[in-house]
């Protein structure tokens, strides 16, 4: 900003210099005084000899040179109140106070003062009106500028009126929008998935039940089923940084062939349900052996609410997650290669760690409360949760009942989850390590577990996995057993057994299209030291997963994937008859619309 040699009388001129006497600070110049001067009169030099001069000067000054000489001596102020001898009172105040403020254009002098009421010579009238202007022209346009101006909007009138129609539309289809939307905070998102199968085992006998009431393994090779599940969100927020979401699903109800050959189901003649000698896996209770069989086989027909939980931060660091409906996996168990069967692994084991969350808690979701601290939004977090899948439901409503349901009754479960992830090599690369906890009760079986999981992304290339081990005492609901074909063994007075699981994987980003996962894994659902169950005909061997899919991007919203799965040894199984170890092998086409 430029320096104007200007003090009270300067640019208070149009008041001060009408007529020979010069109105002191206090008073207003007379109306009638300001009409009848004469325009030679405006010389305020010769109305009234300076006392004083700028900066103390012994003379008046009358020239350029002068005034830039004493340059040195005046500050640039920039509030009024910076000037001590300036009062509110004065009748020349606000006017100051514009040109200090909102100008920039008025310097007072060394001593803090800016004296008022002295006489102005007309060179530094010149200097304070030419520094004022050159103020005005710097903030305003110029004559030749508003031409320039002018003749660029001629020049791009047709332009100019599109724009200006689109814009006239643009606000219209707003207004509409706005007058008819659903709600001001909510905003409609959804996944739908339909999947074409195909699989089975090459050969084998018929589903059968043994004279003890043991499932023997299901019928060979299925008929090819078409699956289709639907989930949609609503998702709502309040102030911005919380979210209420309300999800609906459905299905047409399609299965696929590793859903029929109950892996991981048990004698039943003494839980009641389900029915003896059925394969339905979507039946109560649930396995803890996890059945690894597709994640959307089942959904539908009906219409159930899948997930209702709301999640707010009370500080910038804590996230605080409670409702009657959502899952283990919302939460906890994370992983960018393996956790998503919308884009991702397709069966339930290498979408989560099946001790870290068993099988029934996330299959059922449940009512609970979970809470993330992530202190400055740093490397490390924290996780906690506790769920109980029943919580709806009176305890004598469910088995088993010593004790089942409601919020605190099996099934259940309590997780702690600490993670370290961070990025190096300039950001390109990035790694996260979970350590993780899981005490659980689900339809009968106690388990305390704890688990690992981990991925190493370079670049496009992922290297991840799952690991966890399981304590598991002998059940406090008699006939239980978290093995398939033992039920009968395994029960209270039996020993405990330690159980074992693991998945690790390889995985590329951007396979000749952008968007585009390449990835495959294997993993053991459960390894155990128990003894052989069910008379020496199970629980010989160990269950092995494969499982590689490919997801091809149609657009941002539609994606292709093939899926391959096989499962070796299933049920822990391999020997002669119906156990013979025969691999269940699925294929699965799956296509993804999400909006």
């Amino acid at each position: 900003m430029k320096k104007t040699y200007l003090f009270a009388g300067s640019l208070s001129l149009l008041g001060m210099v009408a007529g020979a006497n010069i109105a002191t600070a206090n008073e207003p110049p007379k109306f009638e005084n300001l009409i009848a001067a004469e325009p030679q009169n405006l010389q305020v030099s010769e109305a009234l000899p300076a006392p004083n001069t700028i900066a103390d000067a012994s003379s008046t000054i009358t020239s350029v040179n002068q005034l830039l000489a004493n340059e040195e001596s005046m500050g640039q102020v920039t509030s009024v109140s910076q000037l001590s001898d300036v009062r509110p009172t004065d009748w020349a105040y606000q006017a100051l106070a514009s040109l200090v403020e909102k100008y920039g254009c008025i310097a007072g002098y060394p001593d803090g003062t800016f004296r008022g009421n002295r006489a102005a010579t007309r060179y530094e009238m010149a200097a304070a009106l030419n520094a004022c202007l050159d103020v005005i022209s710097d903030r305003f346009a110029t004559k030749e500028d508003l031409a320039t101006l002018q003749k660029l909007m001629d020049e791009f009138a047709a332009e100019l009126a599109t724009l200006r129609g689109r814009v006239d539309n643009l606000e219209a289809r707003t207004a509409a929008l706005e007058a008819t939307q659903f709600s001001t905070t909510t905003k409609l998102t959804g996944t739908a998935v339909m999947s074409v199968q195909y699989g089975g085992r090459p050969s084998s006998p018929n589903l059968s039940v043994s004279p003890a009431g043991i499932l023997t393994p299901a019928s060979g090779r299925t008929n090819p089923t078409v699956i289709a599940g639907v989930i949609l969100n609503l998702n709502t927020s309040f102030t911005g940084t919380d979210l209420l979401q309300t999800s609906l699903s459905t299905g047409n109800g399609g299965r696929d062939a590793i859903s029929t050959y109950g892996l991981g189901l048990q004698t039943t003649s003494t839980l009641a349900q389900p029915p003896v000698g059925t394969t339905d896996i979507f039946s109560r209770p649930l396995p803890y052996f996890n059945p690894s069989q597709y994640y959307w086989s089942g959904f539908g027909p009906g219409v159930s609410l899948y997930r209702l939980a709301y999640s707010f931060k009370p500080t910038q660091d804590i996230t605080i997650t409670a409702g009657p409906q959502f899952y283990p996996s919302d939460i906890i168990d994370t992983n960018s290669w393996a956790n998503s069967p919308a884009s991702d692994f397709g069966t339930y084991f290498f979408i989560n760690n099946p001790f870290i969350v068993p099988y029934a808690m996330n299959f059922l979701g449940g009512a609970g409360a979970a809470i993330q601290w992530n202190p400055n939004e740093g490397p490390f977090t924290v996780r906690a949760l506790y769920l109980a899948a029943e919580a709806g439901r009176a305890a004598s409503g469910i088995v088993p009942p010593s004790p089942g349901g409601g919020f605190g009754g099996d099934p259940f479960q309590a997780s702690l989850e600490l993670e370290y992830a961070n990025t190096f090599g300039n950001g390109r690369n990035s790694y996260a390590v979970k350590l993780q906890g899981t005490y659980s009760k689900t339809y009968g079986i106690e388990a305390q577990a704890g688990g690992i999981n981990f991925e190493l992304n370079l670049g496009r290339l992922g290297i991840f996995g799952r690991a966890g081990v399981a304590g598991i005492p002998s059940t406090y609901f008699p006939g239980v057993s978290p093995l398939p074909f033992s039920a009968a063994n395994f029960g209270l007075g039996a020993p405990g057994m330690m159980a074992y699981t693991f998945m690790a994987g390889i995985g590329y980003k951007d396979l000749l299209v952008p968007g585009s996962v390449l990835a495959a894994a294997a993993g053991a659902p459960f390894i155990n030291s128990a003894p052989t169950f069910g008379g020496g005909i199970g629980n010989n061997a160990t269950q092995v997963n494969v499982e590689a899919f490919y997801k091809f991007p149609i657009s941002d919203n539609i994606s292709i994937t093939p899926i391959f799965t096989a499962i070796i040894n299933p049920n822990n199984t391999n020997g002669g008859g119906v156990f013979s170890g025969q691999p269940i092998l699925q294929g699965v086409i799956r296509t993804t619309f999400t909006f």
